[in-house]
Formats: structure tokens, sequence, C-alpha cells
């Protein structure tokens, strides 16, 4: 069995299609895929659960909660526009993947070895809109992530497909907190945000408390890479600082050596 922790990762991919169809057709074969490698490689302790975010919507320009109409019964999902230029939320059609597994980084290297040989064909995206100027065009895969990127991912999210493989007989992800248990409440949260003059503050901070709860669980996953990132920016923190001195010295004995 693995030794590997279970650990978060997360994919924005450059990649453009040219409907909502084709779109969804890839994201299942994704599903596909990462379920053919959870029971391929079950005996190594491999299992995976994924959010696989279908959008038409620039990133930081909508949030998604449930219509509120006093009736019984499911609910419809809507996306309302909070930021955009001149009303313009659209763009190509793409996906986001936020991908928790055992292992991580080498099931993230399993999957992004698969996109990049058979999602070659696809559109690129040649300057994307959240990520400025990187060297390699053609796909995007983030190392270093959190459950927060999950939120980013769900707010302009048209459509999400989840997946859960575990054919391992150790137990991952305890019942009530998977990725889609933390999909409905983080829309559950919202909505009670959204309509709080309806709902009422009791149960708004219910529904909160509920998200937050599972919300946690995946802080915890994601602790150690955070620590890192943090450990890793103060470093080069120090190191600038360290620059910023040696080049205040330097420039004083350059102004003495001219008096």
């Amino acid at each position: 069995m693995s030794k590997s922790k279970l650990g978060i990762s997360s994919f924005d991919l450059n990649m453009r299609f040219k409907d909502k169809d084709e779109a969804i057709k890839y994201a299942k074969r994704l599903k596909e895929f990462i379920r053919y490698t959870c029971k391929k490689k079950a005996r190594n302790g491999w299992s995976s659960e994924a959010m696989i975010c279908v959008s038409s919507n620039k990133g930081n320009s909508t949030i998604v909660y449930y219509e509120h109409n006093g009736k019984v019964g499911r609910h419809k999902k809507l996306i309302s526009k909070y930021h955009s230029e001149n009303g313009n939320i659209k763009v190509d059609w793409h996906l986001h993947i936020f991908l928790v597994s055992k292992p991580m980084y080498a099931f993230r290297e399993e999957i992004k070895k698969y996109i990049d040989k058979n999602w070659s064909n696809l559109k690129i995206e040649k300057e994307p809109f959240d990520y400025g100027k990187i060297k390699d065009k053609s796909k995007i895969y983030k190392k270093n992530t959190n459950i927060n990127k999950a939120e980013y991912f769900i707010d302009q999210a048209d459509e999400v497909l989840f997946c859960n493989y575990n054919y391992t007989c150790e137990e991952r992800i305890p019942k009530g907190y998977s990725l889609k248990d933390m999909y409905n409440a983080y829309l559950k949260m919202m909505t009670a945000r959204m309509h709080s003059r309806t709902i009422g503050n009791k149960k708004r901070l219910k529904l909160e408390d509920n998200y937050y709860k599972i919300k946690n669980f995946y802080w915890d996953l994601s602790k150690d890479q955070d620590k890192k990132v943090v450990d890793e920016f103060m470093k080069q923190v120090q190191l600038n600082k360290i620059a910023s001195n040696y080049e205040i010295i330097n420039n004083n004995k350059v102004q003495k050596n001219e008096i």
C-alpha cells in the first residue's frame, strides 16, 4: 500500500472548446481516465475524487447560488454577475479540475501526461486572462492549491461533474465530506447569504457552520503545502532584503569614494 498522503491539486487548463457539449465530452473522458487509473493502481493504494467544472465565464466575475422561491423541491442554480467590464463575462468554454488524491503528486502527473497526450488537438488560448504572461502557453497546471481554489472554480462553473473512486480497503474521504457534499453545502450557504432576509440568520448560520466544517477537512489536507509556500515566500523576502541592504551599503561606499 502507498504510504503517501492524501492531498489536493488543481488544474487550470488553457485549452478551449468549441461549445458546451464538447467541453462536457472531454470532462467525461477525464472522469473515465481517473476511474481507470484508480482501479488499475488500487493495489498500490491509489484513489481519487475530483470536481470537474465546465465554464464559459471569466474568473472572479460570477457567484452561484440556488433560486429561492419558497417552493419545496430541487431549486434551479443561478449564476449572478458581480464584477465585469462592460457587462461581458463570457469567454470560450474551458475546464477547471480540482483533484483530491492519494498519492497527490504522482496522480497529478498521470493526469497531466494523459491531457498532454490526448488533448493536443484542442484550441489554445494565446493570452490567458487569469494568469498573465506564461512561458508554456499550451496548458497550465497548478501545483500548490487549497480549498479556496475550489470555491473559485464553483463560482464560475456552468456545469459540474463529480467522481469518487476508491477500490482500496482504506477509507479516505469520510461520509458527508466528499467534494459533492462540499459543493452542495457551499451553494446552500451562498443561497442563504443572498436571501438572508427571507431565510433568516439562524438558518444562515447553521448552513455556514455546515459548510465550514467540510471546508476545514480540506484545509487540513493542504496545510503542509500551504506552509511550504509560505516558507518559500518568506525565504524570498529575506533574500530580497539582504540584496537591498547590500545595494544600500555598496551605494554608500561609492558616494564616500566620490567625496
